[in-house]
């Protein structure tokens, strides 16, 4: 039987290390500690079976998100699947900026996580916030399915409303949704992939390819769900009275850092009366627009 250092040593050259240990981690349902330190370990022919089947996947470019289905997202551990976006490192900009927007309101609020996904945004602000009203929404079914998985292992399900439908349109019908005389928070990463970005050869390369079409695309050099978003908030705004509207009202939304003047011009056609503000990432690139509107603004 093959021993951990066997394996290691077998495909070092093959594949990256980390990606190595990360696998007979999974297989072997023992921590990376343990991987690093017991290379006399024996496998079991079905773990060996197991663990050649996850590597030739990783070979093949399947990221390992999926082959191990987790991802650390904010220091915790989510489930993905195919159905899924792979929770970004660069998407817990957004969950520090949502933090810091409620622990400086006095004002209780309604946070919305639209496009929800592995949920991985909404539960991640749940562990950290209490006395606020938290909703997801999203278009797959099937996402919506892994959201509640992940909720419910982080103890947070019974504090998150998950909705069925696009976008706004399950929130915005039901007024039952919203505190009155409060904050509204909408958290927003949506796709924003576009044409051009798809086609890109080097796509590939990054394992967009098995992540699901639907997470990743839209038109209008990927803006039009934003488009849409907006759109809604606009018509919400206009068309319910001045104590049925959110006192403030913040939408943060992610973006590609090549979008960020599209973005500019399509949020001050759609919603002109807010403010925004453009956040970088760790690498230093525009990914976080974030837009402020006082109740005074009201159109």
């Amino acid at each position: 039987m093959s021993t951990v250092l066997d394996l290691q040593k077998k495909y070092y050259q093959k594949i990256d290390q980390l990606d190595i240990d990360l696998i007979l981690e999974n297989v072997l349902k023992k921590p990376r500690e343990f991987i690093l330190t017991h290379g006399e370990k024996k496998l079991t022919a079905g773990q060996i079976s197991n663990f050649k089947f996850k590597i030739s996947c990783r070979l093949k470019g399947r990221p390992l998100a999926y082959i191990t289905g987790q991802k650390e997202f904010y220091g915790l551990n989510f489930k993905v699947n195919k159905n899924v976006l792979i929770p970004r490192p660069e998407t817990e900009l957004m969950v520090e900026e949502a933090l810091k927007l409620i622990a400086s309101n006095s004002r209780p609020a309604t946070i919305i996580d639209i496009g929800t996904g592995s949920g991985c945004i909404i539960i991640a602000l749940a562990k950290q916030i209490i006395n606020c009203k938290l909703l997801a929404a999203d278009i797959s079914a099937k996402a919506l399915a892994v959201a509640k998985q992940n909720a419910k292992l982080h103890g947070v399900a019974k504090n998150i409303k998950f909705l069925h439908g696009n976008l706004l349109s399950p929130v915005i019908h039901n007024s039952l949704f919203l505190i009155p005389n409060s904050s509204l928070i909408i958290t927003a990463n949506l796709p924003y992939g576009w044409k051009e970005w798809k086609n890109n050869s080097s796509a590939d390369t990054i394992g967009l390819k098995f992540e699901p079409p639907i997470a990743l695309y839209t038109g209008k050099n990927g803006l039009e769900l934003y488009e849409k978003l907006f759109q809604q908030i606009k018509n919400y705004l206009t068309h319910n009275t001045k104590c049925q509207i959110p006192n403030t009202l913040y939408i943060l939304c992610e973006i590609d850092p090549r979008q960020t003047a599209k973005i500019k011009r399509l949020i001050k056609r759609q919603l002109p009366k807010t403010m925004l503000q453009i956040k970088k990432d760790l690498s230093g690139l525009n990914r976080l627009a974030i837009i402020a509107m006082e109740q005074r603004q009201q159109y």
